[in-house]
């Protein structure tokens, strides 16, 4: 379960959306956790599971509970940040 610190909200995640936010560290991109992580995991096919985890990252981003960035994050920046995903 995660919250969002903005307006409280609690959102449920099942095991695959944990492995992702769990891995989420600033440092990793999206398509490396789903491939070493998700797929090693779960038996999930590597297409879908790659639209399903940018479904839910651009989900968890809009809801300000993650911060995507197509660069990895600055140490600086992590401090600030409670979760990054790349």
């Amino acid at each position: 379960m995660v919250m969002n610190s903005a307006d409280s909200t609690f959102f449920t995640l099942n095991e695959v959306a944990t492995a992702i936010f769990q891995a989420a560290d600033g440092h990793t991109p999206l398509r490396e956790i789903v491939r070493d992580q998700i797929c090693e995991q779960f038996e999930v096919d590597p297409e879908q599971a790659q639209s399903d985890a940018e479904q839910f990252v651009t989900e968890l981003s809009g809801r300000g509970i993650l911060l995507v960035s197509s660069q990895p994050l600055s140490s600086e920046t992590n401090r600030d940040t409670n979760r990054e995903a790349p």
